[in-house]
């Protein structure tokens, strides 16, 4: 508790004084922190990792910097309404839950808050970066620590029998799954403009691959094909679409042709067991783990969904569902989950033009990226809760920030406003209006 305190302390100094150490700080937790299990309910486990009182900690430095500067910590931007009708909403269906009695107050707080947080972090990144100098460095760190957790997952092949992050607690795969595959949608963008380090970054897709695979995450899977088509039909140069339907064949195959384990794991999807109610929906049948989903979504739309429709149960009000969609249509009913779309949607808008915008290579290639992993997330939600999970919304939302800048970076506005050149707030016209 004491080392803590006085790292905390150091923190808040540290970024007072300039707010890039704690973005990095909080880069570099990402994957790397421990978890601290605080305690669990009926409906989810309460989990707390480093990068949670990292990320409270600088955010808290931050916005004292901004009171005392007397500078607006919102700079406009095509998300900041629907994030905000978003927590509004989310605050009045767990405000409703608690009143209701499907809610306990701390935990549904808890867990409010723990979304609130991604979006902060949105707005201080946001804020923050005006130079290509910072992109750069922004993203050598995440690539750094993507090749730290690389390095980790290369090494535990065959030691274990699904990879996952360091200090992952018991284990989740599928959280590692889906980080891995918007780094390498990242890297991927990359290569394709980045010429100046294609060699390192066709070397860092590479070593990542191994661990995507072995992490045996069939949500990560189901992710990374769409993810793939939507390279090569979003890349300017079409010669990149053949490219692209080779690659498409060759993950295909390498569940034919590869290891026996993951042919057998993405076959285990279809195969029932005896013990199992739920066994066959249509002409499809389903192994274990998707009947199980299945099951609780079917719950979810036919019996408590019609009972609470427009708000629903309020978050952490409705169990724990492993889906991102019936997960926020069970929480915040119709409202929530169109809200939610509203501000995929806008996320979407924004980073397509800001591609067809910039001439930049670093940046046409992160936001091409950007945009085939936010596709291949938005697949990779279809199964888990992709989008409340810290080790995957924290970098989802930290380039977020960074892409939807990247037009005001170019240009110049972004400096000129951090010198005082420009007015705050003032969107630039090359900028994405949505």
């Amino acid at each position: 508790m004491t080392i803590m305190i006085i790292a905390s302390v150091v923190l808040i100094i540290a970024t007072f004084v300039n707010t890039d150490i704690g973005l990095i700080a909080i880069l570099l937790s990402m994957l790397l922190s421990p978890e601290l299990e605080a305690g669990a309910t009926a409906s989810r486990a309460v989990t707390i990792r480093a990068e949670d009182l990292l990320l409270i900690v600088v955010c808290f430095a931050w916005l004292a910097k901004m009171a005392i500067q007397k500078s607006p910590p919102f700079k406009k931007s095509p998300l900041n309404a629907p994030i905000g009708v978003y927590v509004a909403v989310m605050c009045i269906c767990t405000i409703r839950g608690v009143a209701m009695g499907n809610v306990r107050p701390l935990v549904g707080m808890f867990f409010v808050v723990k979304l609130v947080e991604y979006y902060i972090l949105f707005f201080m990144v946001m804020n923050q970066t005006t130079t290509s100098k910072q992109v750069r460095m922004f993203l050598f760190i995440l690539l750094f620590t993507s090749m730290v957790v690389g390095i980790y997952g290369n090494t535990h092949i065959g030691q274990t029998s699904r990879i996952s992050a360091p200090f992952e607690g018991s284990g989740e795969p599928n959280t590692l799954g889906g980080y891995l595959l918007f780094i390498l949608s990242l890297v991927g963008g990359l290569l394709l403009y980045y010429k100046k380090r294609r060699i390192v970054l066709l070397f860092i897709f590479i070593f990542l691959v191994p661990t995507f695979f072995f992490t045996l995450s069939r949500a990560s899977y189901l992710g990374a094909l769409p993810a793939l088509i939507a390279f090569g039909l979003l890349a300017e140069d079409k010669r990149v679409l053949n490219l692209t339907a080779v690659v498409v064949i060759l993950f295909i195959l390498t569940f034919v042709f590869g290891p026996p384990v993951l042919r057998d794991r993405v076959m285990g999807a279809f195969t029932p067991e005896e013990s199992q109610t739920l066994k066959r929906v249509g002409v499809v049948s389903l192994g274990p783990s998707p009947a199980a989903r299945v099951t609780s979504w079917r719950i979810v739309l036919t019996q408590k969904f019609p009972k609470r429709p427009f708000l629903g149960y309020g978050v952490s009000g409705a169990g724990f569902l492993d889906s991102q969609y019936i997960l926020v249509l069970a929480e915040t009913g119709i409202v929530g989950l169109c809200c939610f779309f509203w501000l995929m949607w806008r996320i979407w808008r924004a980073a397509f033009s800001v591609y067809h915008t910039v001439k930049t290579p670093l940046f046409k290639g992160l936001s091409l990226g950007y945009l085939v992993g936010l596709i291949g997330l938005l697949f990779h939600a279809i199964g888990t809760n992709t989008f409340i999970i810290i080790r995957i919304s924290e970098p989802f939302w930290f380039f977020t920030a960074i892409v939807v800048k990247l037009v005001d970076i170019e240009t110049g506005k972004a400096q000129a406003e951090e010198e005082g050149l420009g007015r705050f707030g003032q969107y630039s016209t090359t900028s994405p209006r949505i």
